[in-house]
């Protein structure tokens, strides 16, 4: 990082699964960071289309205040007051589209904003492209190694520690399908924990298990496929209609599915409220969330979603709504969600006679 300019940038960019945002993370929440960054931003936003969005959302996160409606020339202002002469650290996590001229435009903007030196922007990418066009100097994250896909496999599947030789026999397999993605190994890990011999043999055999770039997708859709319960596939599908790097809180998701008629209590589990926790933490075993939160009690209250392993579960909620076949063959009568993913509120209209009814309505992203 260059301390004699005002504002430096650094994209790190490489496939989804290879752990950017969590190396920005880290780096976000680093003890050396915290006390050098006077002021510290962190946005999840997949494209810059109109830089006025981008000013509002930092000065939000600044202020910890809703913006109003108001002129960019203000929201300018009110930054220069929130930030003054303090350094800042502000992370673009996840970037997907930005064209040169509007970039070139946020950089002069908050260069005009803050004046003092050493001031950076950290920006994750899949795209070299974006990274390109952020800085000349790209830093590529690369894999990882078999040894350390392996532990985390391991640390996942078996957690008393010990292997079994069944699947020590099949190491450099497991290894190779991982390609070197951390989350491949954890969300594989996931599968395997608290399976018996022949569960794992069937997974292990399974056609759609094969190393290739399409591994990391495959082994998200065959971790759904044996999510053991139809009602639990359905409270999966339902983050997706939440937007991408949002925080979940465990008992109003709970809520949430209770009120769309997801839990169904049994004998063995009467109280609804107990069947939504056991399904939060099958979702957690599978590694399907992460970056959980836990109060004193050591009791989970918050969780996030992989941004990969959200785009599956919007996949499935796609193919739901717009299958005319619902589950075990029933026609949907109803559209149960309704949303949008667009920063000027260009909604796209969801029709289809027979479906009058919407019984959730989610942006997914602010202007």
């Amino acid at each position: 990082m260059r301390k004699d300019a005002v504002l430096c940038t650094i994209p790190i960019v490489g496939m989804g699964g290879l752990g950017k945002t969590t190396l920005a993370k880290r780096i976000f929440n680093d003890q050396h960071i915290e006390k050098h960054f006077e002021k510290r931003i962190w946005l999840c936003l997949p494209e810059m289309s109109e830089i006025k969005s981008f000013l509002e959302l930092i000065l939000e996160s600044l202020t910890e205040r809703k913006v109003e409606v108001q002129s960019r020339d203000i929201i300018v202002k009110k930054l220069r007051d929130a930030l003054g002469e303090k350094q800042y650290l502000l992370v673009l996590d996840d970037l997907w589209r930005v064209d040169s001229t509007s970039w070139h435009e946020f950089l002069d903007t908050l260069r005009g904003i803050n004046t003092s030196r050493g001031n950076c922007i950290l920006v994750t990418t899949r795209s070299k492209q974006v990274a390109s066009i952020v800085a000349a100097d790209l830093h590529k994250l690369g894999k990882l190694t078999d040894d350390h896909c392996w532990s985390i496999f391991k640390q996942r599947a078996f957690v008393d520690g010990e292997v079994p030789e069944e699947i020590l026999s099949v190491e450099n397999k497991i290894v190779e399908m991982c390609q070197g993605l951390p989350l491949a190994a954890s969300v594989l890990g996931g599968l395997f924990c608290n399976k018996e011999k022949h569960e794992w043999q069937a997974i292990l055999d399974g056609s759609s298990l094969v190393a290739s770039e399409d591994s990391i997708k495959n082994i998200l859709k065959l971790s759904y496929d044996y999510l053991p319960s139809p009602h639990l596939k359905k409270c999966f599908s339902y983050f997706a209609i939440f937007p991408k790097d949002f925080q979940f809180e465990k008992d109003q998701l709970i809520q949430l599915w209770m009120a769309e008629g997801f839990l169904r209590p049994c004998q063995e589990t009467p109280v609804m409220e107990d069947v939504g926790n056991k399904f939060f933490q099958l979702l957690l075993q599978y590694s399907l969330l992460q970056d959980v939160n836990l109060d004193k009690y050591n009791n989970t209250t918050h969780c996030k979603m992989h941004d990969l392993v959200h785009d599956l579960a919007g996949d499935i909620l796609k193919s739901r709504l717009f299958d005319p076949k619902g589950d075990n063959g029933e026609k949907l009568s109803q559209v149960r969600y309704f949303g949008w993913e667009s920063p000027s509120d260009q909604i796209d209209k969801i029709y289809e006679p027979g479906r009058q009814a919407s019984r959730s309505c989610q942006p997914q992203s602010s202007s």
